[in-house]
């Protein structure tokens, strides 16, 4: 199961059915059947958080905060939370001239392969992790090439 929270200052203009065919597309490719939390907020909240867990007193696109742990109330594997600054998807979006819904699945993408171990420290870990994104990008009808570099 997908838990969706929005902010609700975004609601009304937050593409839902994105968020979760990009969330869903990560869990079919896999092969994982858990129930996990993706949070849309603002830039002051991922600056909050940026700040209390990672040190970096900046806003960010997006957070991941991976659990792996059994939920006692499901009894199912809850992987854990993403949390996306909406704020950022519009300036990444504009920025970069591609649409606000590849930019959020990408985010999406982005976040929940780091709940499943994904990362990008080294150049290795990097271009599989891109390679999963651009396929699951490309499978949902948005351009691979939006990747950052």
């Amino acid at each position: 199961m997908i838990n969706l929270v929005i902010s609700p200052s975004f609601e009304s203009t937050i593409p839902q059915k994105v968020i979760l065919q990009s969330a869903e597309a990560v869990l079919l490719h896999e092969r994982k059947d858990v129930d996990l939390s993706i949070v849309i907020s603002d830039n002051q909240e991922l600056q909050r958080l940026n700040r209390e867990f990672l040190g970096h007193d900046a806003p960010t696109d997006v957070l991941s905060f991976p659990l792996g742990e059994i939920d006692p109330d499901t009894r199912r594997l809850y992987a854990g939370d993403v949390i996306i600054s909406w704020e950022k998807v519009v300036e990444q979006a504009q920025k970069s001239g591609h649409s606000l819904e590849c930019e959020l699945a990408l985010l999406v993408i982005h976040g929940v392969l780091h709940l499943f171990g994904y990362d990008h420290a080294t150049k290795d870990e990097k271009q599989e992790m891109w390679q999963i994104q651009g396929n699951i990008l490309k499978n949902l009808g948005c351009d691979p090439q939006i990747l950052p570099e």
